[in-house]
């Protein structure tokens, strides 16, 4: 028969919580857990990176439960973590810190917990709630600046740093790499036309389109002004074009409606595929230098590198 412990909440509202545990641990006839908690301790406060907390986090616990599987998931900012083979048997925690939602902590267990195994689960998860809020509100941070406040994409500091990322993983595993540069036709003469606060919703309806048309593995960025770069990972050129193709003519046959004016919108697209050895920069020259030609060649319309 499934064993699930009963949902509990950690809540840490007292401040130093590694001096509050210390004497509980020393009190303990447990040696090993005294040793292994203050370690776990001590790695959790070495690091900002939420990636590597949550993995040590996961990995030290399931040692010291012991138990199969540990996992984290914050559905507030799209993490999940994982560790482990995931058993029947659940005990899972709310972790709080004054009153502010941290996520949730599962474990699980080929067998019932035991309630010392339980209680060295909650020593250990209270060691976590003070770094994990320092890290989750250092990946808020990060996020928004990364963040193109207009249309909510990536920006260019975003895109800089997820283009070496792609370039080096395609270069390195010889995997497919495809990039589309994307030009609003005509920008300058909307915002003539009808005012830049009528320019600046077609930026955010065009990004809203990017985004409904791109797959998830897709990354999309707001490159600077009118024009928007997509990475497309495992893509080879001949996808990326009709990918590109599809974005173009939903965008193309699209009502704009902003502020009672229906605003004609259509962009440009210029692809390339990632070339063994080159550089970033090289591949975003190539696609712009496509795009160009799209331009040239009457606008409305994909051209491939």
């Amino acid at each position: 028969m499934k064993n699930v412990a009963t949902p509990k909440t950690i809540d840490v509202v007292e401040a130093g919580v590694v001096e509050y545990i210390a004497p509980y641990l020393k009190q303990s006839s447990d040696a090993e857990l005294c040793e292994a908690s203050q370690k776990l301790s001590l790695l959790l406060q070495r690091t900002l990176d939420l990636d590597l907390m949550l993995t040590t986090f996961c990995e030290q616990a399931s040692y010291i439960v012991p138990c199969e599987s540990v996992a984290y998931r914050n559905d507030q900012h799209g993490l999940f973590f994982y560790h482990g083979d995931k058993h029947q048997n659940l005990c899972h925690y709310q972790l709080q810190l004054d009153g502010e939602n941290l996520g949730v902590v599962e474990c699980s267990s080929e067998r019932n917990f035991t309630e010392k195994e339980l209680m060295r689960l909650e020593l250990l998860l209270e060691q976590l709630i003070y770094p994990l809020r320092n890290a989750l509100l250092y990946h808020n941070a990060v996020q928004m600046a990364h963040q193109d406040p207009l249309t909510q994409l990536g920006n260019r500091g975003a895109y800089d740093h997820a283009v070496e990322t792609e370039v080096y993983r395609a270069d390195r595993h010889k995997t497919p790499l495809s990039m589309l540069v994307v030009d609003i036709d005509f920008f300058k003469r909307i915002n003539d036309d009808y005012g830049h606060l009528v320019g600046d919703q077609v930026l955010k309806k065009v990004a809203q389109m990017l985004n409904a048309q791109v797959r998830k593995s897709d990354l999309a960025f707001r490159y600077g002004g009118e024009e928007f770069v997509i990475l497309m990972t495992n893509t080879h050129s001949d996808a990326a074009h009709t990918i590109a193709e599809r974005i173009r003519s939903k965008i193309a046959a699209a009502v704009v409606n902003i502020m009672e004016q229906t605003i004609p919108v259509t962009v440009s697209i210029g692809v390339s595929e990632f070339q063994h050895g080159e550089s970033a920069s090289t591949l975003f020259h190539r696609a712009d230098q496509a795009l160009y030609q799209a331009k040239h060649d009457g606008r409305n319309q994909v051209k491939a590198a």
